[in-house]
Parts: structure tokens; sequence; C-alpha cells
């Protein structure tokens, strides 16, 4: 893919100075014109990527020390989790932050099991806390009361309380597909299990 590289301005919301949002163009098959990489907007409302080192398997790992960088969006979960404060090259309060970011990808994508693949929809809010007070646990919205969802490691949920959207996937759903999980899925699964990110939806 050939990306041109049409703005770049440091992010606003990044304290640190660390993260450039960068406004990319791609080539259209179709057409040979430009067109925008990054159409969606970001939580904060930002349409923007940025680069980010390193390369992802399929099952949506971060490899570390892979070659290489990977263009994500801002309304991306990768993009998300690194402007929420989970910044794979930095250490916080001397705890590595990789595993943090990690984790938030799963947590975003609703990817339960860690094999990648997401349970969740554009739109859906979430609110979610960790252990190092990165993130701390916010106001319910106007009208709605957002209840426990799960436990989060680097490698998917710890534990599942119930799931974001049972539409999409049930607890029953949820414990054939995955059997690894089947004893770690009700009410005893709450903000005090031991994890890297807590989240209610």
């Amino acid at each position: 893919m050939t990306v041109r590289i049409d703005a770049v301005a440091p992010d606003p919301a990044d304290r640190d100075g660390d993260v450039w949002l960068h406004n990319f163009s791609v080539r259209d098959a179709a057409t040979g014109g430009w067109r925008d990489l990054c159409t969606t907007s970001g939580p904060d409302g930002t349409v923007a990527g940025f680069p980010l080192a390193g390369s992802w398997t399929s099952d949506g790992r971060h490899l570390r020390g892979s070659a290489g960088f990977t263009v994500t969006c801002t309304a991306g979960a990768i993009g998300k989790c690194v402007r929420f404060g989970y910044k794979p090259w930095r250490d916080t309060a001397a705890e590595p932050l990789w595993d943090y970011h990690q984790a938030c990808v799963r947590m975003v994508r609703a990817d339960y099991a860690g094999d990648g693949i997401g349970h969740t929809r554009d739109g859906t809010l979430i609110d979610l806390s960790d252990r190092l007070g990165i993130q701390r646990p916010g106001a319910d919205p106007p009208g709605r009361a957002l209840v426990f969802e799960a436990a989060w490691g680097p490698d998917g949920a710890l534990c599942v309380r119930r799931t974001r959207i049972p539409e999409v996937l049930s607890t029953n759903d949820l414990a054939d597909r995955y059997p690894q999980l089947a004893d770690r899925i009700g009410p005893d699964c709450t903000e005090a299990v031991g994890a890297l990110l807590w989240n209610r939806s």
C-alpha cells in the first residue's frame, strides 16, 4: 500500500507530546486519485491516524521487537488504546505499559478469548479502569447505568460477568465456543479480580 502524509500535528490530548496525528491518504485503485485512509472519528471526534512500531498477528497480538510499523486510526482499537494512555513504548510507576495496551485492545474489541475475534459493535459505550490509575471509573451517562462486564489481561478476558452485547454473543455461547472460559463466567467476576484492566458497558 502506498500512503501519502498530507499533514502532521501534535495530538492536543497527549500530555507527553509522544503522539503526532497524521492525515493519511491512499490511492483509490479504481480512479487513481487519493482518498483519506482514516474516515471515522475516535471517541473525542478526532479523525486522524499515526504510526505505531511493530506488527500484529491475525489473532490480535502485538509482536515485541518486530520490524516495521503499523498505521492505526484514532477510531480503531489500537489507536484508541494509545490515546487512552496505554503507550506500549512507555513505563508508568516502573511498570511497562506493553501488556496494558494489549489488554486494552482486547477489551475494546470484546476479544474475550484473545483469538482476534471481536464481539462488539461500533459506537458501543464502555467505561474502563486499570490497576495503575491511568483510567479511572467514570460517571454513568444520563439515564443509563453501566454494568460490570469483564476483567482483562493481555491474552483476553480473565473472567466475564456478562457479555457486552448478548445478541452478538451470549454468555452461553461464550462458554460453548471457549471452554477455557466456561468456569470464569458469571457473578463471581467483579472488580476484585486481579487484572490489568476492568470495564463496564
